[in-house]
């Protein structure tokens, strides 16, 4: 009589290894992942310089890493770390201020944020100087006085402090290998230095910076420069254009190697709190992974301008101003509602394929939506459809890759009179 097992038993054992063998190797997996990301969050801290002054302002950090977070991100106009062939547009201003206040809140369990634009001449009260422009309170206390003058005028938490300056986001922009933006027209600013043709261009960091710093704006329309948006109101929704660009650039990296890389390049050149530090930037960055520039959307704060004592300050028009923060607190549906009818759209064939930007064109008529204009596009090597808004019309964007039923949205300029800019791709086919 043989001592082996019966096949059965036989069968129960190898099932119970290979169980134990994947268990075993997950485990592997897992241990490896947990100490390769820590590994990364300590490249980050070792890279980033860190504020802590600037943490007895802020607000009590959320317990945990998916409950929404409120950043203040700062853009010093600092021309110190500037490469020396930028000089020539970018001057040579003592000292720092705020170029660029922004208040961006992030809900991780919905992916989605919002992200904020506040003029920098807004005018507020900071404590100790009285009447003033609200970003003389970096000049006049740093990212301390700052954090309190943006709680304090607007009612909002905030949780984190974000600072780069000129030279550090041209410097992330190179990093990212550049940004893609769509421009509507030629457009140019003599002043800070922007000269790009009509159409999608990647911008490096020197054009990049000029692109954000442009407050001369020009496009080349029926012939002839005229001023468009140049003000610091179609300034920040540059801006804006360009952090989505810089999002939406970022790719996973492919190695270990290139991860490290990336995240160390970019957090040298960020000042950031140390209470973010504290909380785990890797719980923090996981709890956000979802988050796409599709499901961001931008707002600029209501001013006007007027001119009191003989200084021209931006000041909040109620009751929109008062409604935006209430609304903007909640995290979601600060976008007005829009019907198809207040739509308009430009449908392009980006594919090559015959016919079918009218064909779809017909359709989102059908729908409800005006069409303004057909035509082909620049190129056809489009294997997405692209839905090219200004990043206030993220969510209108959106509406349409709905009744489409596919396409991404991409923030960028749009002609005048045109909310949406279609590309259509393969994907359309």
């Amino acid at each position: 009589m043989s001592n082996s097992s019966p096949p059965s038993h036989r069968r129960v054992s190898r099932t119970r290894r290979t169980l134990v063998t994947l268990l075993v190797l997950a485990n592997v997996v897992v241990f490896g992942a947990y100490f390769y990301l820590h590994n990364l969050e300590s490249t980050f801290e070792d890279a980033v310089t860190v504020n802590e002054d600037v943490v007895k302002e802020l607000s009590a950090s959320p317990e945990r890493p998916s409950d929404p977070s409120t950043f203040l991100v700062i853009g010093s106009d600092s021309r110190e770390n500037i490469p020396g062939d930028f000089e020539d547009h970018f001057g040579s201003a003592a000292g720092q201020r705020a170029d660029v206040i922004m208040l961006v809140q992030v809900q991780p369990e919905d992916d989605t944020a919002q992200l904020l634009s506040i003029p920098r001449d807004l005018k507020v009260e900071i404590e100790g100087y009285g009447t003033q422009k609200i970003n003389a309170a970096y000049a006049y206390g740093g990212g301390p006085l700052l954090v309190s003058t943006v709680r304090a005028v607007t009612g909002l938490p905030v949780h984190h402090y974000v600072e780069v300056d000129f030279g550090g986001f041209a410097a992330i922009v190179e990093e990212v290998g550049g940004v893609t933006i769509n421009f509507a027209y030629p457009a140019r600013d003599l002043k800070s230095g922007l000269d790009v043709p009509a159409g999608q261009q990647v911008l490096d960091g020197e054009m990049a910076l000029a692109y954000a710093r442009s407050r001369s704006y020009q496009e080349m329309r029926d012939g002839s420069w005229r001023s468009a948006n140049a003000s610091d109101i179609g300034r920040m929704g540059r801006q804006q254009e360009l952090v989505f660009a810089i999002l939406s650039q970022i790719k996973r990296p492919s190695t270990i190697t290139q991860a490290e890389e990336v995240v160390s390049a970019i957090g040298s050149h960020l000042e950031v709190d140390a209470a973010l530090v504290d909380r785990g930037v890797l719980e923090l960055a996981w709890a956000m992974r979802g988050i796409r520039p599709g499901g961001i959307e931008a707002f600029i704060y209501p001013t006007s301008t007027s001119n009191i004592g003989g200084i021209s300050y931006e000041v909040p028009v109620e009751p929109a101003a008062s409604d935006l923060l209430r609304e903007f607190a909640t995290g979601g549906g600060v976008s007005a509602v829009v019907t198809p009818a207040e739509v308009h759209l430009e449908v392009l064939n980006g594919s090559g394929v015959s016919g079918i930007a009218g064909r779809w064109a017909d359709k989102l008529g059908a729908d409800g939506y005006v069409i303004e204009s057909i035509g082909d596009a620049a190129s056809f090597d489009h294997q997405i459809t692209q839905l090219i808004v200004s990043p206030g019309n993220t969510s209108i964007g959106g509406l349409i890759a709905e009744s489409l039923g596919f396409g991404e949205v991409v923030p960028g300029t749009v002609k005048q009179g045109v909310d949406v800019m279609i590309v259509l791709g393969a994907d359309a086919s």
